[in-house]
């Protein structure tokens, strides 16, 4: 058996001060054995020593190859003197209490350690701690033997500080290992380190694997803080390939916490504690940059807590379970980890302050929470926190994020049960449907791909392909019909269905047309014809698809829920109506009470403001007279004191047809201040205002004028297609000619053009001036045009800017020609 530093001290060097241990063997005792009694822990203290030294490499060696008798942590840290060494030995006092941010040499770090009796834990270990520094020049040791407090004494123990020389200590260090590690000899010569030596072990299952996933998970590795046992980098075992992953930030997080605070922080309910007040303050959003030391310049999404402060971390949920990943050798994956400062609170308490819950979600779970305002709550274990509003607070989190991965998991398998009964739709006993058609593409692919291929085996999934792969594949090697849910008409499908039950249902279907594809080809092949022609009309199947994705692209999801939600009415289709205007640019705010208005519009462009209340009249048939209640329209715009009302349905009665001499144009015409308009209508008017930024003023007449469907049809013509019977360049060149003379070094007023050259005659002043501002937009910023002073300003000769408007014109056109071929 090799000499332990105890036997060895006294030849070592001189003694040039006494560390004085003033604490009893029952103190000792306790605070190893009880609050660390995993020897793991213990190790982890010292690893924590060296972090808030700053180390940037700390080597952990335990019995093996390196050291057969002894544990060794090596840091690369700030390393202590004579006055250091006495301060490490103060028990339950830190030299750190009072300071839990340090810097040193321009970093700086959120400081871990925090009783000053981490060191208390290597009893734990072993008999025997000892310490051998490098200052600078100087190498210091101090040999502790925790069997000296066991015997009765009086007065206080004192351990010897004794001072080596460099020979003598890298004989030591030497003599410390069977096998030196390849960095002994860099690491002896840098200028300051610590090498904590536990000796006399009492523990033989410091298992290596055990130990690196308890520092992996428990300490903040980052790129300037690293750790290695027996040689082996340390890496985090959390983070496996989730299904998903939110952080703080994640809309559905957001969201479930805004509701859930609110309602869990007022009740009185507890679980594993007896209820404590909560603080009522809302809760905050928001990114920080930095707030992650594993990645500096990366912006972290976190929450405000009101005891705690700021929380971040991540939830990962998982279509298996985790503890197919536990081992006698590593610890769990699934659960909570409550990271504080940086460090793993709890590597064995996996529900913290939870009740029992779902395990089938529980298991398929992992939550990572950091949350430094928790450390003031900490025991000195920093493994159990003291019961308060901050704990009350992190239950409450706990619960809102375990219901969150209860509700989405359950939600995920509902989805893959019915995804997996896509399969049992398919006609798998038909030779002349399926059975076929795959075996004659099967006879086109690979022999080594189809060798065990089984068509009544075949799973149906969806799988990210990419944009330009065709709609469905057959995936021989992986017995899959794969449906490829980045084709684009799929994706705007998707996106239109939803997640509701039925939107899965709907996406189901979609699977079995996508895999009807790939039969088609297989049962074209089964005909005999040539690949050339099969190719030929698959590959015009899917332009077809393409071409239909791109309809649903060019009518906007706003758009969309306005036509779908016209059918049924209520607050749905007043609720999109609303966000139709708002994507306009106005402010719509909803009412619908009783007697009250649908919606409330308003134009907020200074001078030129408007308002108007719109009314929506959802039905599956046309909105009669009646129905449309127009007098209640002119009620609420009158009480909301706004200029106009306007009724929005999907079709009027006999307006059509009869135009001025329809009921429901009689009625807003001897009402005053009512108009009509249709869905269609809208959405066309909210399509030129996207595409050619209309100002919300110039579209004034548009919207609130009683017109009849062929009047508004030609106002709205006029909007999309700006360019018809304008003569832009006649016009661009008189204003060319006005900047080179009259108007040389300023704008142009377009007022005065409108008036003196013969406009007037052709357009009333509002058409003449929408068509002036699409200009602006079709000439890409070579015109400017001011509204607000009625002014223009070419930046570019008449013939540059023709060049450009006739390319964006050529553009507008190609995509009209596309949607009529569509």
């Amino acid at each position: 058996m090799a000499e332990t530093i105890k036997e060895q001290i006294a030849t070592l060097g001189d003694v040039v001060d006494n560390v004085v241990l003033e604490v009893d063997y029952q103190i000792i005792e306790h605070f190893s054995e009880h609050l660390y009694d995993s020897p793991n822990k213990a190790v982890e203290e010292l690893v924590a020593n060296s972090f808030d030294a700053f180390a940037t490499t700390v080597d952990v060696f335990t019995p093996g190859p390196h050291t057969s008798e002894r544990v060794l942590v090596w840091d690369n840290g700030q390393s202590m003197d004579i006055e250091g060494l006495k301060k490490l030995w103060w028990i339950a006092k830190s030299p750190k209490a009072d300071q839990r941010n340090a810097k040193h040499q321009g970093r700086e770090r959120k400081l871990i350690g925090k009783f000053g009796i981490g060191k208390l834990a290597s009893y734990s270990v072993g008999n025997v701690i000892s310490h051998l520094c490098r200052h600078g020049p100087q190498f210091y040791l101090v040999c502790v033997d925790y069997q000296r407090i066991h015997v009765p004494h009086e007065g206080a123990i004192t351990a010897p500080v004794v001072k080596l020389t460099e020979q003598k200590a890298h004989e030591l260090v030497g003599g410390l290992f069977d096998t030196p590690p390849e960095f002994l000899q860099n690491r002896f010569e840098a200028e300051s380190w610590t090498l904590a030596i536990i000796e006399e072990l009492k523990v033989q299952d410091l298992r290596p694997g055990r130990l690196t996933w308890v520092l992996g998970n428990g300490m903040p590795l980052r790129p300037d803080f690293s750790i290695r046992v027996n040689g082996e980098v340390v890496e985090s075992k959390l983070a496996k390939e989730a299904a998903i992953e939110w952080n703080f930030g994640a809309e559905k997080v957001v969201e479930t916490m805004k509701v859930r605070w609110s309602e869990l922080s007022r009740s009185d309910d507890a679980t594993a504690h007896e209820p404590t007040t909560v603080a009522s303050e809302p809760i905050n959003f928001d990114t920080q940059k930095g707030l992650d030391p594993s990645q500096p310049n990366a912006e972290i999404p976190y929450i405000t807590l009101p005891t705690i402060g700021r929380v971040w971390g991540h939830i990962r949920l998982f279509d298996d379970t985790l503890l197919k990943y536990r081992s006698a050798d590593s610890g769990r994956s699934h659960g909570f980890f409550l990271m504080v400062r940086g460090r793993l609170t709890n590597p064995d308490d996996e529900k913290l302050y939870i009740p029992d819950p779902s395990f089938q979600t529980f298991f398929r779970s992992q939550f990572v929470i950091h949350a430094d305002g928790l450390d003031p709550a900490l025991l000195a274990d920093r493994q159990r926190l003291r019961v308060g509003s901050r704990v009350r607070e992190f239950e409450i989190l706990q619960r809102i994020l375990m219901g969150i991965a209860r509700v989405t998991i359950e939600a995920r398998d509902q989805e893959r049960e019915e995804e997996d009964s896509a399969r049992s739709a398919l006609p798998l006993q038909s030779r002349i449907y399926y059975r076929g058609p795959l075996n004659a593409l099967a006879l086109r692919a690979p022999i080594d791909d189809v060798a065990d291929f089984d068509p009544l085996e075949v799973a149906v999934e969806r799988k990210p392909l990419g944009e330009q792969i065709p709609l469905s594949v057959v995936n021989f090697p992986d017995h899959a019909l794969q449906v490829n849910c980045s084709h684009p008409y799929y994706a705007v499908l998707e996106s239109r269905a939803g997640h509701s039950r039925s939107g899965r249902e709907f996406l189901r279907t979609v699977d079995l047309f996508a895999v009807a594809e790939r039969l088609l080809e297989g049962h074209l092949v089964e005909l005999g014809f040539a690949n050339d022609d099969i190719s030929e009309v698959m590959d015009w199947r899917d332009g077809l698809f393409r071409k239909l994705a791109r309809t649903y692209e060019e009518s906007p999801e706003v758009i969309h829920e306005m036509q779908r939600t016209s059918y049924p009415g209520g607050r749905a289709f007043e609720l999109a109506v609303a966000r139709v205007f708002e994507d306009m640019g106005f402010v719509a705010k909803p009412a619908g009470g009783s007697d009250q208005e649908d919606i409330l519009v308003m134009a907020t462009v200074g001078p030129e403001s408007y308002s108007f209340v719109a009314e929506a009249k959802g039905s599956q048939h046309p909105i009669s007279n009646d129905a449309a209640e127009v007098s209640a329209a002119a009620r609420h715009r009158d009480a909301t004191h706004a200029e106009h009302a306007i009724i929005v349905a999907r079709e009027f009665t006999g307006l059509d047809s009869r135009g001025e001499q329809s009921a429901i144009y009689q009625e807003c015409a001897s009402t005053g201040g009512v108009a009509v308009m249709t869905v269609q209508s809208v959405g066309r008017i909210h399509a030129a205002v996207t595409r050619y930024s209309y100002p919300l003023a110039s579209i004034k007449d548009v919207l609130v004028a009683l017109e009849t469907p062929a009047q508004k049809l030609a106002k709205i013509q006029a909007l999309e297609e700006p360019e018809t019977g304008f003569d832009y360049q006649t016009l661009l060149r008189e204003i060319w000619d006005r900047q080179a003379n009259e108007a040389a070094h300023s704008v142009v007023p377009y007022l005065a053009v409108y008036q003196q050259t013969g406009w007037k005659e052709r357009f009333e002043f509002p058409d003449f001036e929408r068509r002036l501002i699409a200009l602006e937009t079709l000439a890409a910023g070579r015109v400017q045009v001011s509204t607000q002073s009625k002014v223009v300003h070419l930046r570019q000769s008449p013939d540059l800017i023709q060049h450009q408007v006739e390319k964006a014109l050529q553009g507008l056109g190609t995509e009209v020609g596309e949607a009529v071929e569509q």
